[in-house]
């Protein structure tokens, strides 16, 4: 690799995007999502038969194959990249001061959503996205969308964005914009590097500050994550993660310390690490997970969904 297109992986995707989203090329390859006739992606909502776009897969799908193309100099990468971003600047809806991407269907999730909502890491990977496609073509249509998309982390949930204040005058970025928020972990945290690429790359002081108001809040609430023995998916339902989760909760809390030099995500992330050395631990989180979701569901309605996963993944 040269030093100029070295340089050139690093001013594009820096260490909180880089590697991050490569293996998601691959997409296509799973049964619940597909590409229309324009080579947009599109994801076959839980546990139904409806189609529908879904901005998360999309910007997620577009930076994948974003880093390929900087692997490989293969263009056919890069317009797959520019499908997926297209699209999601043709179909932004602007307010007043901020733009969101508005879902018009629901996911099983959470009882509480209700349409339109907003997804808050879409709208962070969104908005990174966009920002990658100014850097590549100098177009200002791409860096004003991505500038109004950063306000939305400025909006509360009540008004169409996706902020939180909570009774301790904490402020949250939402996964899943809805009301009573869940504060999923990962999701606030995706959502802060996004804010923190939003800032390298434009030197945005209002993005910097609402990057140090949600890693304040990150840093405050980290222990009501930990369950003891695994890390906690979100607040609200207490789920402990899944293996898969609570690695990418590790490797989240690596780059914080990177980014930040504070110990505290250091310390976690080896207390979490640490977790994975006792089988059992992987063992209690899955049978406290169950015991959640039965708790929640009820044996016959759990049975159900098990079945209607089963079918929607075929």
């Amino acid at each position: 690799m040269t030093t100029k297109k070295k340089q050139l992986d690093e001013d594009l995707l820096g260490i909180t995007f880089r590697g991050s989203s490569k293996e998601t090329v691959n997409y296509t390859k799973r049964k619940t999502i597909k590409l229309d006739e324009n080579g947009v992606l599109m994801y076959k909502i839980p546990y139904t038969d409806n189609w529908e776009y879904y901005p998360i897969f999309m910007a997620r799908y577009s930076l994948g194959n974003l880093e390929l193309y900087l692997d490989t100099n293969e263009k056919k990468y890069l317009d797959v990249f520019f499908n997926q971003v297209n699209w999601l600047i043709n179909n932004l809806k602007y307010k007043k001061d901020f733009a969101v991407w508005e879902h018009n269907y629901k996911m099983p999730f959470y009882e509480t959503f209700k349409t339109p909502w907003v997804h808050g890491l879409g709208q962070a990977l969104g908005m990174v996205s966009l920002l990658k496609a100014y850097q590549i073509t100098k177009e200002e249509k791409y860096l004003q969308a991505s500038e109004k998309i950063s306000n939305s982390f400025d909006i509360k949930i009540e008004e169409g964005g996706v902020k939180n204040i909570d009774q301790n005058n904490e402020i949250w970025y939402e996964e899943y914009a809805l009301l009573p928020p869940p504060h999923v972990l990962n999701g606030f945290i995706t959502i802060l590097f996004g804010l923190h690429e939003f800032n390298r790359v434009t030197n945005s002081k209002k993005a910097q500050q609402l990057y140090e108001d949600g890693l304040k809040t990150v840093k405050n609430n980290l222990e009501k994550y930990d369950a003891g023995y695994w890390s906690i998916y979100d607040l609200q339902r207490k789920y402990p993660s899944t293996k898969n989760y609570h690695n990418l909760h590790i490797w989240q809390l690596n780059v914080l310390h990177e980014l930040t030099k504070d110990r505290i995500f250091k310390e976690y992330a080896k207390k979490w690490e640490d977790y994975k050395n006792n089988k059992s631990n992987i063992r209690k989180a899955n049978i406290k997970r169950g015991f959640i979701h039965l708790k929640r569901y009820g044996i016959i309605k759990s049975i159900k969904r098990y079945y209607n996963r089963k079918k929607w993944n075929k």
